[in-house]
């Protein structure tokens, strides 16, 4: 019997002999390659082989890293998006399995008699490798690199330690109780022990001597058992409602009379949440599991608590905030079938499944659902789709402002439409007011709150309710500018503007996070008259300050977020009422419940309006109509003030009548007339690299290869040109779009692409991009 064995860190498929191991596919195996072992994924068998002197798999390392059905979305997921399989394959791996080691090697080619020529200290290291020492970098390391004696590589290795602890339960025994006469605190620990088992990080408050002692006299019985860790540590309130309306029950019903793809259209406020519980109930009770994807980390901790009050230990959440063995223990549950109902944004769509049998995705209309960096660049939509094909299990989408594309293609009955169109217990959508921030400053009024907004604000905390005031900057001012000449202070590496951190004193870019002092001079012309612009959250926060300086609050931002657990803590301090007012860019905008919300604030939104980018329309109108549904959730209805130098444009009017059909049928218009998705399928073919002669050669070579390639086939070449962005951390960027109604088409000429760059270096960087959700 043989294997073929994808090696991890060569992205190539070889063939082993499998001996006497009980291999299966997806197991994670270790396997010779020349003079050393690397780490490889099995990805199936085969009775024979025409090849002599085939080697054997040395061992397994991770039995069933990734099961069939996982394999089979791997290479339809490398086939879709044109990137490679063992890229794809390092999603399925388990974080700690996952991170990689430098490894150093003598090099097969070199010549032994140039050794004799070489130092002391040269020669030593290449000993040292003969052995399998671990040899540590250094100046003598480099030099054998750099002249061809030994070679370094990264390689994937699992590090997986499994968490144990020291588990104690009580003894009887004879006189024990004159033993503990005189030690009243091993005595009251040891009648403890004697009623079950504990841990001991749950003896923590009887101190190490107690525990000690209690050893010592042969009261307690010792041994370490293996426990997983605990990330869910959220324990926000969420009222559930006693009973469903007939609009959630009716969706239910259809929902569960048979398996299809759902589309959950229901305003803000309308019960989407109850409608997936009550789904995800009825299917864990047939032993099937569920993966509720969310587009946020921030989305998690609300859902957490409430998925773990219904459905207990059953609950398993992943994303990247846990740490490596966080993950790795979720990820061992749900594999082991611990836990039924998996939580977690667009990387969870991967976990190990052994019998899936629903997927739901929140908030669908989120662009943060597709993966922009690094490759595969996958849309987490798609795959489920594709996910819940293999598992023949049922998919609801759910929004209250669906994508346009899911919206289209439930019109063309791709999807099963459902709707949810009144709030639950009848309470009203908030009633949108637009505020003309030109009309504030022609009365005297500069501050960036209006007046209207200002005392809109008072009115609520003397009420003892809520409010949120969104912007969706961080950072205390945008920009900075010179009133002489005109020019904004903009990152060296990158063709953006710096943006002004008060807490930091210093202009930080947000892409390649540069920081610099603030100037005294313009560096172009030398004027001192160096001033600030724009707002971002920092500046939201010190105006508010100044004008309600005995009101709490809280700011949700990246920069504020960092930590982790601090979304759950900060959410927690707003729910609490601790805070009465939540200051935050769009992670605050969709998903959270906070029934004493009766006021939202958007500070400034017109910076969306420009945008180049043709969906730019379309994410602003869903990030306002969905922060706009953030208040009156409750029993007081909601109001929601818009601040505006453009309020005649026409999305603050669709905004304000909160008309989702109205909007799609408009904007559907001119996607048509102008021949953009959904009525075609987008390349992105994207060079960036240091040398921007560089680059410029190769988007050409890539548009006159794709060009000689699409003769005779329906593709719409766009470019090429610089990006909109055409400096990032030093790098030039240049790119290009296809555009045809065959996605097939623009998948066989990426693959070209791909193909040909396979024959050179890293630089410049080649990027190919399926249906790209951000053309910047």
């Amino acid at each position: 019997m043989y294997a073929d064995v994808l090696i991890m860190g060569l992205g190539k498929i070889y063939t082993y002999g499998v001996g006497d191991l009980e291999v299966g596919c997806g197991d994670l195996v270790e396997v010779p390659v020349r003079n050393r072992y690397y780490r490889g994924i099995v990805l199936g068998f085969k009775g024979e082989s025409d090849v002599e002197g085939i080697r054997k798999i040395r061992g397994i390392l991770v039995p069933e890293v990734i099961n069939e059905v996982g394999l089979r979305l791997a290479k339809w997921l490398a086939n879709y998006y044109v990137c490679s399989l063992e890229r794809v394959l390092g999603l399925f791996v388990p974080p700690p399995v996952r991170m990689k080691e430098e490894v150093v090697y003598i090099a097969e080619e070199f010549l032994p008699e140039r050794e004799l020529l070489l130092p002391e200290k040269e020669k030593g290291i290449l000993k040292a490798l003969r052995k399998g020492d671990k040899i540590r970098h250094s100046r003598e390391l480099e030099y054998l690199v750099e002249n061809g004696f030994v070679k370094v590589e990264k390689v994937f290795v699992p590090r997986v330690s499994k968490r144990q602890e020291l588990v104690f339960r009580g003894k009887e025994v004879a006189g024990a109780e004159e033993l503990l006469r005189r030690a009243p605190k091993q005595r009251e620990l040891w009648e403890l022990l004697k009623t079950g088992t504990f841990r001991e990080s749950e003896l923590r408050a009887y101190g190490r001597s107690v525990i000690k002692g209690l050893r010592e006299k042969g009261l307690v019985e010792v041994k370490k058992e293996r426990f997983f860790r605990e990330p869910l540590t959220a324990a926000l309130e969420r009222k559930r409602p006693e009973k469903l309306n007939a609009w959630q029950e009716a969706a239910c019903q259809k929902i569960l009379s048979r398996r299809a793809k759902w589309l959950l259209w229901g305003v803000t406020g309308s019960g989407k949440t109850e409608v997936y519980l009550k789904i995800m109930e009825k299917v864990l009770t047939s032993g099937k599991q569920v993966l509720y994807l969310v587009p946020e980390i921030a989305l998690t901790p609300q859902l957490v608590s409430l998925l773990v009050d219904v459905f207990g230990g059953e609950v398993a959440v992943l994303h990247s905030a846990l740490s490596a063995g966080e993950r790795y223990d979720e990820w061992t549950k749900i594999k082991q079938g611990r836990a039924r109902v998996v939580l977690g944004p667009r990387s969870a769509v991967f976990a190990p499944f052994t019998n899936l049998g629903l997927i739901v995705i929140d908030e669908e209309h989120e662009t943060t659902y597709k993966q922009s960096e690094p490759e595969p660049r996958y849309d987490a939509r798609q795959v489920a789709e594709k996910l819940a094909e293999l598992w023949e299990a049922s998919l609801i989408l759910g929004s209250a402002t669906p994508a346009l594309r899911t919206f289209y293609l439930a019109e063309k009955g791709e999807y099963q439409l459902l709707r949810l169109p009144y709030r639950v217990k009848a309470r009203p959508l908030p009633e949108v007011e637009i505020i003309d921030l030109k009309r504030e400053m022609k009365a005297g009024h500069y501050s960036i709150f209006s007046r209207k907004l200002l005392n809109s604000l008072g009115e609520v905390f003397n009420a003892g309710e809520q409010a949120i005031l969104f912007m969706n900057r961080r950072g205390f001012h945008t920009f900075v500018m010179c009133r002489e000449c005109g020019r904004p202070l903009t990152c060296p590496h990158c063709e953006i503007t710096l943006i002004y951190h008060q807490a930091k004193n210093k202009l930080v870019c947000h892409y390649c996070h540069f920081e610099r002092q603030i100037p005294k001079s313009c560096a172009f012309c030398g004027s001192t008259f160096i001033r600030y612009y724009g707002t971002g959250t920092e500046r939201v926060a010190a105006e508010f300050k100044r004008f309600f300086p005995g009101v709490s609050f809280v700011r949700m931002d990246t920069d504020t977020t960092q930590r982790k657990d601090s979304h759950t803590y900060l959410l927690k301090e707003f729910q609490s009422g601790r805070a009465q007012v939540l200051i935050g860019t769009q992670m605050i905008a969709k998903g959270l419940d906070f029934p004493k919300v009766t006021l939202v604030g958007v500070i400034n939104p017109d910076f969306f309006l420009n945008l180049p980018d043709y969906q730019a329309a379309e994410r602003a109108y869903q990030l306002l109509t969905q922060v706009a549904g953030r208040a009156g959730r409750g029993e007081k209805p909601g109001q929601v003030l818009m601040q505006t130098f453009d309020p005649k444009h026409y999305l603050f009017e669709a905004v304000k009548k909160q008309d989702y059909e109205a909007f799609y049928h408009r904007e559907i218009l001119c996607r048509r007339d102008f021949g953009y998705p959904p009525f075609c399928f987008l390349a992105r073919i994207l060079v960036s690299g240091y040398r921007e002669k560089e680059v410029l050669q190769r988007i050409d070579e890539w548009t006159n290869l794709l060009k000689g390639e699409s003769r005779g086939k329906e593709v719409e070449f766009l470019g090429p040109g610089p990006a909109p962005l055409g400096l990032i951390k030093k790098r030039f960027r240049y790119h290009f779009l296809m555009k045809s109604r065959d996605l097939e088409i623009l998948q066989s000429l990426a693959a070209k692409v791909r193909e040909a760059n396979l024959k050179y270096s890293d630089e410049p960087r080649t990027i190919i991009d399926l249906e790209p959700q951000s053309l910047l």
